[in-house]
């Protein structure tokens, strides 16, 4: 047994040498039971109480990155809806370059509202750089030709690999280290989002592997999980919408040069200023789903877009959901659920 008492409102081990003082609010609802009698708990039973209280925080600020993720992965879901409706109006290069634009300037204003502090270091400076030009140039670039090459369902799920390779990546280069749970809801999620963008037996079956346009995809694909390594590591640095702001930034200094020359440059629709500023938001969401929690996790919560995108296509579009899709999106409530779960509490013993 261990005698905790209170002194100077702090709690102090009878097992100790030396007084061990935790913070006075932390421990606050405890002082009018103590202050009266000498409190005698077992060791396992009094850990097991601090460790719940104070990994409250931390379980909230896990599932609260979830959370954004999975909005994240609903502004995909609009992007590609809106992104189908622009391309009959506008071509690819268009649409990207008032989408970087607007995207930024929807960071931009968030930072200014938010007053976030810019510091910037010569690494800061080289990851946002590669997140700019690999992620918002070169990756969507290399994706929307090999969509031109390929069949639409190629494309999909050869997206959908790309939580394996975050996962690789993070493991390596972020020593994320993954737990039994973590496959699981990791296997639940990526069946869930093959189901719900497949549509149907027969699409699944049909998919084959093999010519250049599917090479291109996969290599956007890489290209994209590449990405989330530097961008993981700038959320610890970074404010989130200035890591968005920057990276579109520097998308646009491509962007719109090429449209210049091409004589492009041109807004025909007020969708493509909505779509920007619903990218630059759905990126922030990004950002603060990484800052919270694994980059492997967020990932996997971006697999929602299907479903998003099932629901959205047929409110508007008119698209029936089919039996196969509403199986993919109970499996895919599943493993979101399996995911937010926290590992238990191991019980200490004396």
């Amino acid at each position: 047994m261990i005698t905790l008492k209170l002194r100077d409102n702090c709690f102090v081990s009878s097992r100790q040498s030396r007084p061990s003082y935790v913070t006075q609010s932390f421990f606050k609802m405890w002082t009018p039971f103590i202050a009266h009698r000498t409190f005698r708990e077992d060791t396992s039973l009094v850990l097991q109480r601090v460790m719940k209280a104070g990994g409250l925080f931390m379980v909230n600020q896990r599932v609260l990155g979830l959370l954004f993720g999975v909005c994240a992965g609903a502004i995909w879901a609009v992007e590609a809806v809106l992104g189908k409706t622009l391309f009959s109006s506008a071509t690819f290069l268009q649409v990207a370059g008032t989408e970087a634009f607007f995207a930024a300037l929807t960071a931009f204003a968030y930072t200014l509202v938010r007053r976030t502090h810019m510091k910037f270091t010569r690494k800061n400076v080289s990851k946002l750089l590669v997140v700019g030009l690999v992620g918002t140039v070169f990756a969507p670039i290399m994706y929307f030709f090999g969509l031109s090459q390929t069949f639409a369902v190629n494309a999909t799920l050869i997206a959908h690999l790309q939580p394996f390779f975050i996962s690789l990546f993070s493991f390596f280069f972020l020593k994320e280290r993954l737990q039994k749970r973590d496959l699981l809801a990791g296997l639940l999620i990526v069946c869930a989002a093959i189901l719900i963008t497949g549509r149907t037996v027969d699409n699944i079956a049909a998919f084959t592997f093999g010519n250049l346009g599917d090479l291109t995809v996969f290599f956007a694909t890489v290209s994209w999980a590449i990405v989330a390594i530097p961008g993981k590591q700038l959320t610890e640095e970074i404010g989130s919408a200035l890591i968005v702001c920057l990276r579109f930034v520097i998308a646009s200094l491509v962007f719109i040069p090429l449209l210049l020359y091409l004589n492009q440059l041109a807004i025909t629709s007020i969708y493509q200023v909505l779509l920007g500023v619903l990218v630059g938001l759905g990126y922030i969401f990004y950002y603060e789903g990484l800052r919270r929690s694994k980059a492997s996790h967020i990932a996997l919560t971006e697999l929602s877009a299907p479903l998003f995108t099932a629901i959205l296509a047929w409110h508007f579009l008119g698209e029936i959901i089919t039996p196969m899709q509403s199986i993919g999106a109970l499996i895919l409530f599943c493993g979101l659920f399996v995911l937010t779960q926290e590992r238990p509490i191991a019980r200490y013993t004396e």
